[in-house]
């Protein structure tokens, strides 16, 4: 039997106690492990060591003096002598202290049993993997992120060799990286950091991050290991690598300006923003954008700028920018918002594009769209487009003026074959429509179009299309009625003329050739003379009136002496000079001769007067009054009008007859039987349009016509008469009363 004092010896508190609070100061590390293991590092894997190395250091400790007491406590019941009187005190106190030793340990047995719930819980959700490997690198303890890493589970992982997942971890090589590594100071454990590769599901390699550190401890923990998976990081490092090489290679400059600090400086600016600006590389770090706008600061779309990053949100505007030696420069400046995790706005993003070459192509395409638009606009051409899906896209105002159609019923409305459709509509039945041959090929030949309403025209069409890959079709339309009627009148002049001069000449000619060729008497003589006299009057007259229309076509009014005029003195006038020979008739007054005075050339208009009543007097050759008489009327503007009116009981005109009266060499009766070229009218017309006035005629087949000459009444200022006859020479047509 062991003494009391060999039994205080085996089980001394003191020393049993402090080397439990050695133990407890070990685990004691788990709250900064805690904190440190969610971002791996020398420090966190040195406290996931000391986790390990001290919890299973404390249980064996634990485990041993719990064995020890339980042993003493058997020696002390087994005694087989009762202690002296004497000595009974001692037991007694021995058995206490046992006793509240016991206690002591089953409480720190409970604490560390605590501990290391918490230590499993927090390598739990550790989410790289922590190994525990003892001296042959065998894996002697693993976390449950083991699994997601290697592909191993859990239950399988203890005793598998460390470097059957990672290859390059043998004894060897960990023994190697940590006789370099550094010491940690909190823990003064040596912690070596490596990239290698594991291995997943047995042939899979990828990137690993090795963290190991060495211990010293009781149990059978030797290595600890942590171990992160770098498959995203090296990725993410791959996007990064590649996404500063894309700002490096990009010809926009890039820009990132802090709205976080004063001033929003820029932090970075790629190469292309260098060449752009001529701002040297990190120059322009730490400066605000505004510099490029010098002291071009009245910029509409810096407004537009500012608003927006006022707001928070995205903008794209064009500036006039300046580089850093002052040449100014077009810049296409997106602004895109960077905010964080909670919505705050950190950062802007710019890119600079820079487009002066592109805003000038624009303003010259600007400036040449406008002038082609102005041509078009102006021009009295007809031009109308068609893009490349056949629907008519544009068409100029000539266009419509001369179809009377509307851009709102049309534009985008009408294609190709409505539109033809539609002309063909319009177009007289005479004469067909003569349709596109839509092939793709150019035509150069005119077609002639000849519209029955809104009013009779007659349009020359050319159809041209584009060479561009648009495939547009372009035709291009010009009024010939005008030209067309003057080549009909052209046509009827010469023939007309031919015959007028042919008949005078042929009995010329005709007359004096008998009187050098045969002997007549002298009454037969004299016949013939005075034959060839009147057809050489009636010759000369004729040219006379050619000569005179051609005169006052060629001076536009030019030679007429416009003056104050009494409407009386100018019917006395033609009434004194008229003579008819042959017709005893003599123009019949009707009413009172107006005795108000028009400004007119007076020679002129006495010729106009004078051809209108010897057409009465020719025209009525059966006889029946000529009349005439003075009226008045008001024109659209008010002013007053003094008209002539001749009336006669003659052969009279149709409709048709009325419209063309005007035309050179047109007469109503082509029968020859009334005397006349056909130019009277004509000459009547010419000099009433370029004083300024017009011509109502009406006329009833059979029963007579009435013509009326209008002229502007003199004001009684008597002044812009001149001015208003000749603004109207152009617009003298033929019209008739109703």
């Amino acid at each position: 039997m062991n003494s009391a004092a060999e039994i205080r010896i085996a089980i001394d508190p003191e020393a049993l106690f402090k080397r439990i609070a050695l133990t407890l100061a070990l685990l004691g590390l788990s709250a900064t492990a805690a904190g440190i293991l969610l971002a791996p590092g020398p420090a966190a894997v040195a406290a996931a060591a000391a986790l390990l190395l001290a919890t299973a250091y404390a249980r064996g400790l634990l485990d041993r003096h719990a064995q020890q007491l339980q042993g003493v406590a058997a020696q002390l019941g087994a005694g087989e002598e009762t202690p002296p009187d004497n000595q009974a005190e001692p037991a007694v106190r021995l058995d206490a202290q046992a006793a509240a030793v016991v206690q002591r340990l089953r409480e720190r047995e409970a604490e560390v049993e605590s501990l290391r719930g918490r230590l499993d819980t927090l390598l739990g959700t550790v989410p790289d993997a922590v190994f525990g490997l003892d001296a042959e690198m065998r894996v002697v303890f693993a976390n449950p992120a083991v699994t997601a890493l290697c592909g191993l589970a859990l239950d399988r992982a203890t005793g598998v060799e460390f470097a059957t997942l990672f290859p390059e971890c043998t004894a060897t090589w960990t023994q190697t990286q940590l006789d370099g590594a550094a010491v940690v100071s909190s823990t003064g454990m040596r912690v070596a950091r490596s990239e290698t590769d594991g291995i997943r599901g047995g042939d899979t390699r990828f990137p690993v991050e090795v963290s190991i550190a060495q211990g010293q401890s009781a149990g059978d923990i030797r290595y600890v290991c942590v171990v992160r998976d770098l498959a995203e990081r090296r990725w993410a490092e791959d996007q990064m690598r590649l996404f500063n090489r894309a700002l490096d290679a990009t010809t926009n400059g890039v820009l990132i300006a802090s709205m976080t600090w004063p001033g929003a400086p820029v932090v970075y600016a790629n190469p292309a923003f260098e060449s752009l600006t001529g701002y040297e590389n990190g120059e322009f770090i730490g400066m605000n954008c505004r510099v490029l706008q010098g002291t071009d600061t009245d910029q509409p779309a810096l407004d537009t700028l500012r608003a927006a990053m006022k707001a928070g949100r995205s903008t794209q505007v064009t500036l006039r920018n300046y580089r850093k030696d002052g040449t100014p420069f077009v810049n296409e400046l997106s602004l895109s918002p960077v905010t964080d995790h909670g919505g705050a706005l950190t950062h802007y993003v710019g890119v600079l594009n820079d487009v002066t070459q592109r805003e000038a192509a624009r303003r010259a395409l600007a400036d040449r769209s406008a002038r082609l638009d102005a041509i078009f606009k102006l021009s009295p051409d007809g031009f109308v487009l068609f893009d490349s899906t056949g629907w008519l896209a544009y068409g100029n105002p000539a266009f419509y003026e001369m179809t009377g159609w509307l851009p709102k019923h049309t534009i985008g409305v009408l294609d190709l074959d409505a539109f033809e459709h539609l002309f063909e509509e319009h177009c007289d039945p005479a004469f067909p429509y003569q349709r596109l041959i839509n092939d793709g090929q150019q035509d150069d030949s005119p077609a002639l179009l000849r519209l029955a309403r809104p009013s009779r025209r007659v349009l020359s069409r050319t159809v041209r299309h584009t060479l561009a890959e648009s495939g547009e079709t372009i035709l291009y339309f010009r009024d010939v009625t005008r030209e067309t009627e003057v080549d009909r009148m052209k046509s009827e002049f010469l023939t007309t003329a031919a015959h007028e001069l042919r008949t005078p000449m042929a009995s010329i000619f005709g007359f004096s050739e008998l009187l050098l060729r045969r002997e007549v008497t002298v009454e037969r003589r004299r016949e013939m003379v005075e034959t060839i006299h009147r057809q050489a009057s009636w010759l000369i007259h004729m040219l006379n009136e050619l000569l005179d229309l051609a005169r006052i076509e060629a001076r536009q009014g030019k030679d007429l002496l416009f003056e104050p005029v009494p409407i009386r003195a100018l019917i006395d006038d033609v009434l004194a000079s008229l003579m008819v020979p042959g017709d005893p008739r003599q123009v019949q007054i009707v009413g009172e001769i107006s005795a108000q005075s028009v400004t007119v050339d007076a020679e002129k208009t006495r010729q106009a007067l004078l051809n209108v009543l010897s057409n009465a007097y020719k025209y009525s050759p059966e006889g029946g009054a000529i009349g005439l008489w003075t009226v008045s009327r008001q024109d659209e503007q008010g002013r007053t009008q003094c008209g002539v009116a001749v009336r006669d009981h003659g052969i009279g005109m149709t409709p048709d007859q009325v419209r063309r009266i005007g035309e050179r060499f047109y007469r109503a009766d082509p029968s020859g039987n009334v005397p006349g070229t056909g130019l009277g009218m004509a000459l009547v017309r010419e000099i009433m349009g370029l004083q300024g006035g017009t011509i109502d005629i009406d006329s009833e087949f059979g029963q007579g016509t009435t013509i009326t000459l209008w002229f502007a009444a003199q004001s009684h200022a008597g002044t812009g008469l001149l001015a208003d006859a000749r603004q109207a020479q152009t617009e003298m047509q033929p019209c008739t009363s109703s």
